[in-house]
C-alpha cells in the first residue's frame, strides 16, 4: 500500500484501531507512516470528541485520553473548528452527512488531503477529494 504524502482521520478507522477491528491493519500502516514523518496527518477536534466519548464509553475516560494523547505525540495535526467550521457546514448541505463526517471532508479539501475512512457509505457521492477506505462495511 502507497500512503499518501497527507491525510485526514475521520473518527471511524481510529476507533477501529483501539479495538483491532477489521481494517486497523490498514490504519497501522497510515500510522506508522506519520510515525516516521513521511506522512503530514491532520484530524478535526471534532473528531477527536467523538473519538474520545466512544473509547471513553466503552473503557473509560483514562483509556480514551491516553490514546488520543499518543495520536498527537505521534504527529497526527489537531486542526480548530474556526479554521473550516463555514466549509464544513456546506458539506452537511452538499452531502447531507454527519457532522464530524463533515469536519473531516472539510479539513481534506482545505489542505488538499486524502481523506481516511471506515466502511460506511457516507462518502460514495464525493468525487472531489481523494478518499480511501479502511474496511467495507460499517463499524
Amino acid at each position: 500500500m502507497e500512503v499518501p504524502d497527507r491525510i485526514v482521520f475521520d473518527a471511524e478507522p481510529l476507533i477501529a484501531h483501539t479495538d483491532d477491528e477489521p481494517g486497523s491493519d490498514i490504519v497501522e500502516e497510515y500510522l506508522d507512516a506519520v510515525a516516521v514523518k513521511d506522512t503530514a496527518s491532520y484530524i478535526s477536534c471534532v473528531n477527536l470528541a467523538e473519538i474520545r466519548c466512544t473509547i471513553a464509553q466503552k473503557y473509560d475516560r483514562d483509556t480514551a485520553d491516553e490514546y488520543l494523547d499518543w495520536l498527537t505525540d505521534l504527529g497526527i495535526e489537531t486542526v480548530d473548528v474556526g479554521d473550516v467550521w463555514m466549509n464544513a457546514s456546506e458539506c452537511v448541505f452538499q452531502y447531507n452527512s454527519a457532522l464530524g463526517d463533515s469536519f473531516a471532508l472539510a479539513i481534506a479539501e482545505d489542505v488538499e488531503a486524502t481523506l481516511i475512512v471506515g466502511g460506511d457509505d457516507d462518502h460514495d457521492e464525493i468525487a472531489d477529494v481523494s478518499i480511501e477506505r479502511v474496511r467495507e462495511g460499517s463499524a
